[in-house]
């Protein structure tokens, strides 16, 4: 039976399929016609049949579509997007489906939350250079913590912003600063979700911070008609 490999994740909407290929941290962005037959395998968990359906989904004719059809699923068998041996993801992790506004960074930021951000950018900087599987084991290690409460989760948020280093010559984007948020409700004893998402026209990757009933560095001016959907939730 065909399905997805333990460590690949997924989302798909209109526009196509965003994959996140722990195991290399790198991102597939499928369009709609490759999207349409990745969702197919995956439902039917075989390809028999899978170029007939597409056909009738295109109103195209079979013998015409196969070619393409095969060409895809071989692509997505030879990257190690999909696969016919058994999955195992370990124990189940139950998320919190809570989705809301991002926080809004405080303009006064507390010098103990500024403080526990310069600690955490330091560790953060240092994580981020292991493997995505292995920041993903030392995040879950954090899941018997309590959530940092909204308020704590836009403070740490604003504090992380506020001491990003201007002479630092490295990269301090989305991916760092979420991840060093993380950091500091972990230091602080607290908990947060670190998402890993995308969106398409043109093809992005994204990475914020949520709590139940909150979020952070998600959303901005830009997301009101194209939205970052979650590909990977820790």
């Amino acid at each position: 039976m065909l399905t997805t490999p333990a460590g690949v994740h997924h989302a798909s909407c209109c526009e196509g399929t965003a994959i996140l290929d722990v195991r290399s941290g790198r991102w597939v962005m499928l369009d709609p016609d490759a999207s349409r037959i990745w969702q197919t395998v995956l439902a039917r968990g075989s390809t028999e049949g899978l170029a007939r359906e597409i056909a009738a989904w295109c109103g195209a004719d079979e013998a015409a579509v196969a070619p393409a059809v095969a060409s895809t699923v071989e692509q997505l068998l030879a990257r190690g997007l999909l696969t016919d041996a058994p999955r195992y993801e370990g124990p189940p992790v139950i998320e919190d489906a809570a989705q809301s506004p991002a926080v809004a960074a405080s303009a006064r930021v507390p010098f103990p939350f500024r403080m526990l951000a310069v600690v955490a950018l330091a560790v953060a900087l240092v994580i981020l250079r292991l493997p995505l599987r292995a920041r993903i084991w030392l995040l879950r290690a954090t899941s018997r913590l309590p959530y940092a409460t909204p308020k704590d989760l836009g403070l740490l948020h604003a504090a992380v912003l506020s001491v990003r280093p201007p002479w630092w010559r490295g990269r301090i984007a989305c991916i760092e600063t979420s991840l060093t948020v993380v950091v500091a409700a972990a230091l602080a004893g607290r908990r947060t979700r670190w998402v890993l998402g995308a969106r398409f026209l043109p093809h992005a990757a994204h990475a914020w911070t949520e709590v139940p009933g909150a979020a952070a560095g998600r959303d901005g001016q830009d997301t009101l008609d194209r939205p970052w959907m979650p590909v990977l939730t820790i």
